[in-house]
Parts: structure tokens; sequence; C-alpha cells
């Protein structure tokens, strides 16, 4: 927060109540995401090995546990999920949100898209509020075709983050940025990164 974010995103899993306990003290905003993969795997052993038996009492978890938190602003029913724009992807999107809304129809249903168009036109088109991984020219390419979505950045580098601003700053429709991940370490975010060793354990 003294850093100027006033928000934070759990991706890809749901939050402890920890982080939206902190979150409703602090008056920060939160997206509470529920699932990194749906019918599609994009590993040998993630939740797509669960999802057709599990996936209802898991989002019921998420959102029976999280709705009294009133940080919470969105739910987002999954992150990079690999069917996203097919028409697997868009019912399944549409039956989760059916689930979320009966539980709590007070917020809005997001999703975290990182598809290029037409796939990304039709996964946003059955949200409420569209998320974008890496992906800020689909702001204005997919507003074309869905001028009522607001959007947004579910993930952008921390080197980015002024020119993702900039959208922000000049585009009515896009409401903000969550930068992965905020902070440099010794991974994805890499502002100070230089890559990977086979010889870690000497390090």
């Amino acid at each position: 927060k003294a850093a100027g974010y006033n928000a934070i995103r759990s991706a890809h899993n749901p939050a402890s109540q920890a982080p939206p306990d902190a979150a409703d003290e602090l008056g920060m905003l939160v997206i509470n995401e529920a699932f990194d993969s749906w019918n599609k795997s994009k590993r040998a052993q993630d939740y797509s090995r669960f999802f057709a038996s599990d996936w209802e009492k898991d989002l019921d978890s998420l959102v029976v546990s999280g709705r009294n938190h009133p940080s919470v602003v969105l739910w987002s029913t999954g992150n990079e999920i690999p069917e996203s724009g097919t028409p697997l992807g868009v019912e399944t999107a549409q039956r989760l949100a059916a689930r979320v809304r009966m539980l709590d129809p007070t917020r809005p249903i997001t999703q975290a898209i990182n598809n290029d168009q037409p796939l990304s036109t039709a996964q946003a088109a059955v949200l409420d509020v569209a998320g974008y991984n890496y992906h800020a020219e689909l702001f204005a390419k997919d507003h074309a075709k869905l001028p009522g979505t607001p959007m947004y950045t579910a993930e952008s580098l921390p080197k980015d983050a002024f020119p993702y601003w900039q959208a922000v700053e000049t585009m009515p429709w896009v409401v903000g940025d969550f930068v992965w991940t905020a902070v440099d370490y010794l991974g994805e975010a890499g502002i100070g990164w230089m890559g990977y060793t086979q010889d870690w354990q000497k390090l």
C-alpha cells in the first residue's frame, strides 16, 4: 500500500482468510481467484485432474468463505485457462458464473485471459469484467466488440507498469493494472532476473 497499490489478486488459487482480513483492515481491494485450470491441463499434476468432480464444492468454499469480506470486489473463476474462447471454455465460464451468482449476486465475475482474438473476445463476452494477462493491445480491440465491458490487466510485468497504467489514464473502460508480482524476486517478475542455472545447488 505504501508503494502505491490499492488492490491485490489471489493468483492463482483462493486466498486464505489472512489476506482479505488484512485488506479489510487496511482498506485494500481484493480479487479472489478460484482456479488455475479447468477441463484441460497445463501440467500433469494440476487441478484439472479434480475439476470435473470438485469444482462446485471448491467454488462454494471460495465464495462462502469470502463473501462477508468488504475488501473482495471481484470473483475470478480462472487464470490463463487453456480452453478459453472455445465452446468448452465459454460454456464452463457460464456454468461457474451461474454458481457464483447463486451464492453471491452482489459482486461481478472476472477471469484472467491470456488469449488473442477471437478467443479473447469470446471469453470476455461472458464475463462482467474482463481481465487480461500481458495483452494490453486487447483493450482497444475487444472494446470495439464489447463496448459495455469494463477491462483491466490481471497480470503485467513490473517493467511495463508505466505503459499499462497509461491505458488506465486514457481509456475510460480500463479500470486498473495488477502487476506480477509488484516486488522483485527470483522468478517470473524478473526486474533483476538473469536466468536460471543448472548449478543452483552450488549458489
